[in-house]
This record gives C-alpha cells, sequence and structure tokens, in this order.
C-alpha cells in the first residue's frame, strides 16, 4: 500500500483544490452506537465501537480513502531499491524458523514473503497510527448527501489540474459509484470485527494501522485477518503485529489465492489479489528474485494436506 505517496499527495499539495476550508461533517458517538445497533451488531460491540470512536481523524481518513483514484500511478514499485534487498534478506535470517515453517507448509518463497512484508510496512516499521474501528465507522458516513457533494467538489476541483478525466460528468459518477462501495465494503469489514471481537483475537480499542482501515506487518484488512491469518505456533491466536504469526498469513494468503511455485501468472494473480495492482505483484517479484532464497523444501506433502 503506497500509504507514505498518497498522503504526501493529498496532505501537502497546496493546489486550488484543498484552498478553502473542507466541509465534511463527521456524526458523533451517539450516532455511531445508535447505526451499529440498527445494522444488527451487538449491544457490547457498538457501545465499544461508540466509546472509542475516534472523529478527529475523520477528514483524514475519507479524503485518502474516497480521492486517492487521483493519485500517481503506482509504477515506481517497479522500480528496484537495493535497500529493499539487503532488508528482505535480513529480515529472513533473523526470523529463519518461521519462514522454513511457512515454506514447508504452504509452498510460498521466503523472499516473496519478505519482499512483500517490505513494501507492505518496511517488517513492521511503518504499521499506521489510525483506529481501526474508527476508520471503518468514518468510512461508513462517506454517502451522506452532504459528504457526498463536499467529495465530489474536492475531486472536480483535483480533476481540473491534473487532467485525468475529460469530463465532470465522468467524475460526479465515478464518486457516486466510490462513496456507495466504500460504505457498503466499510459495513462488511466491521462485519468482520465484530467476529474478530467475538473470539477474543484482537483488542479492537487498542488496534491500530493505516487510514485504510489495514493493519499488523502484512496490513490485512479485517476479513483478510478472519479468513486468513495464521500463527506459527498452532492453536494460538494468530499475532499479525509479530514476525512469526505475519510470516505465516502471508505465505496462507498467498497459497490460498493460487500461488504457483512455477507458474509466474499464477504467482501474479495471487499478489493482485492481495493488492490490486500489476506494479505491486511486478515490484515484489522484482525484489524477491534477488533475495537469496532459503534452502528448498519438499513441500508436495503439505502442501496436499493443506487443501
Amino acid at each position: 500500500m503506497r500509504i507514505l505517496s498518497v498522503l504526501l499527495f493529498l496532505l501537502i499539495s497546496s493546489t486550488s483544490a484543498w484552498a478553502r476550508p473542507v466541509n465534511l461533517k463527521a456524526e458523533d458517538s451517539e450516532w455511531v452506537e445508535t447505526k451499529l445497533k440498527r445494522l444488527g451488531f451487538s449491544n457490547s460491540f457498538s457501545e465499544e465501537s461508540a466509546k472509542y470512536y475516534e472523529p478527529k481523524g475523520f477528514k483524514s481518513v475519507v479524503k485518502l480513502n474516497l480521492l486517492g483514484f487521483l493519485t500517481p500511478s503506482g509504477a515506481h514499485l517497479t522500480e528496484l531499491d537495493p535497500k529493499a534487498v539487503q532488508k528482505s534478506a535480513t529480515f529472513i535470517k533473523a526470523n529463519s524458523d518461521a519462514f522454513q515453517a511457512a515454506q514447508k507448509q504452504f509452498g510460498v518463497p521466503a523472499e516473496v514473503v519478505s519482499s512483500l512484508l517490505y513494501i507492505e510496512t518496511r517488517h513492521g516499521a511503518d504499521m499506521g497510527i489510525f483506529h481501526i474501528v474508527s476508520v471503518y465507522v468514518h468510512l461508513m458516513q462517506v454517502n451522506s448527501p452532504e459528504n457526498l457533494k463536499e467529495l465530489t467538489r474536492l475531486a472536480i476541483l483535483k480533476n481540473k489540474e491534473i487532467k485525468k478525466y475529460s469530463t465532470t460528468k465522468e467524475v460526479r459518477e465515478i464518486m457516486k459509484r466510490r462513496v456507495e462501495s466504500k460504505a457498503k465494503w466499510a459495513e462488511e469489514q466491521l462485519i468482520a470485527l465484530a467476529e474478530i471481537r467475538k473470539k477474543k483475537h484482537l483488542n479492537l480499542k487498542k488496534l491500530r494501522g493505516s487510514y485504510a482501515g489495514a493493519f499488523g506487518l502484512p496490513q490485512f484488512i479485517p476479513s483478510s485477518y478472519r479468513d486468513f491469518a495464521e500463527a506459527l505456533v498452532p492453536e494460538s491466536t494468530p499475532d499479525i503485529t509479530k514476525p512469526a504469526d505475519a510470516i505465516m498469513s502471508v505465505a496462507n494468503y498467498l497459497q490460498k489465492s493460487g500461488w504457483k511455485q512455477k507458474n509466474l501468472e499464477a504467482q501474479v494473480t495471487a499478489l493482485m489479489k492481495y493488492n490490486n495492482s500489476r506494479d505491486y505483484a511486478n515490484g515484489i517479484l522484482n525484489i524477491s528474485q534477488r533475495v537469496p532464497p532459503l534452502p528448498r523444501l519438499d513441500t508436495t506433502a503439505t502442501i496436499q494436506q493443506t487443501q
């Protein structure tokens, strides 16, 4: 997730699109509790979400998520950074037991997993500071008439500068679709968070991550954590803020997304399920091809048992 470049583009920009005050409106904690209960969430989840809701991050989260389609492409990801290769190799050496276990169980090379974790969070150095529950509560509010109107205004002004789309009508249509889909997606991720909370897998009061609602070294969204998080120690709760469980979880995700060791297109497809960008997939493969691999293991029997 290209968090830093998006932040710089949207928050440091001094162009006319941001010249006047941004009139995006966040609801209060009472609205949050009432809304979640009406959607069928449990009283305890609704009350806890309202109690720890952080409205102060609303404008930043909404702008970063909804206006990202006006940012530059991620072509820079394919430019090889020598530091990425060195850091990824060092991370493998520091966590060799977890990488050996993940490679044996899921058949995904250590150098691929390490390269992905480098691109996502620099191996945990930049996991994000946003309150995750609040991020999704913010995004549930974007399709109100007032917020849709303001987001559309900002998008139109920005598009006049970068000239990415030819007509104002096109920008309006894109924004309408985006706010509808983001609000629906946010509700789905809150459902996943509620399920995770019920199993006592995460402390949602303290859970923090990116403006996009992703957390941990691999930047999993809640549904990805629910479906793919894997602990190195069997039967324990996965903690993807720790390297060992993050390594296992990423390998599990890629294996279940169709990773095949000798099939480049299958590898690209699996990586694009993680992040729908060909540049992203190519960037990871570009780094991984230069990282010294762990000794190849006979993974056939183990992988067949997991399928």
